[in-house]
């Protein structure tokens, strides 16, 4: 990233007297949020270098956790501003309060199973990122999981913004532009807003289904590729 950009950046998303917190998640497992938290994670702390903290809040797989043990086991140089933490817990808005003031951004990986911590997460959430395949049984969660949110929402005292965010595209196929027609032109029932038929807050951003994201597991990738473009847009 060039300088200049990186600046622009780190002045939206953290300037020095505010923490900025991120939630990736959807009550749906297998939708990418764990690749999508260790990216945005990586971005945060050697991009605009400032200190992050990622919390894997997953009850079941503890993925983001197991990706950081297994750099570590290799060896891999872990970014000196990049904190991993497993707090898979239902005070987990506590938690994140608690950690606002030693870190620039927080990084949570709320777990597809849990839709109470879900929930807690979002209430201390500055940034919702919902990441969904372009197939229709990936997206059959969404109501639920922008519902909750809403929920969590109306309780926060945070101006949290929703970001829905293509993941795992492959432009070969006519699934990624009829998932987007889908999520901007919803039926009615299918989309948010009090009569679920409002447009999804969709990104412009595009996660695509390329191999430097499947093979990434267990390694601090050095090229951010989409995500890099991801942060710039929802900063």
């Amino acid at each position: 990233m060039k300088e200049l950009t990186r600046r622009k950046v780190l002045l939206r998303v953290a300037r020095p007297w505010e923490t900025v917190v991120f939630v990736i998640g959807m009550l749906k497992g297998g939708t990418g949020k764990t690749t999508s938290a260790f990216f945005i994670a990586v971005y945060c702390a050697v991009v605009l270098e400032i200190p992050t903290l990622l919390l894997d809040a997953d009850k079941g797989s503890q993925s983001a956790y197991d990706w950081y043990k297994v750099a570590l086991a290799s060896g891999i140089e872990i970014p000196p501003l990049l904190t991993v933490e497993r707090y898979p817990f239902d005070d987990i808005a506590e938690y994140i309060r608690a950690k606002r003031a030693h870190y620039g951004a927080i990084v949570v990986d709320a777990g597809g199973g849990d839709a109470s911590l879900f929930h807690e997460a979002v209430t201390e959430a500055d940034r919702l990122i919902v990441p969904v395949a372009p197939t229709r049984i990936e997206r059959r969660k969404l109501v639920a999981t922008f519902d909750e949110a809403d929920r969590a929402a109306a309780r926060s005292e945070r101006n949290v913004t929703a970001h829905l965010v293509l993941v795992k595209a492959d432009d070969r196929t006519s699934l990624p532009g009829t998932a987007k027609n889908a999520l901007l032109n919803p039926v009615k029932g299918e989309g948010i807003g009090p009569g679920h038929e409002d447009a999804y807050p969709l990104t412009e951003t595009v996660i695509h289904s390329w191999v430097h994201y499947m093979d990434a597991f267990g390694s601090i990738p050095d090229e951010l590729a989409e995500y890099g473009a991801l942060m710039e847009e929802i900063a």
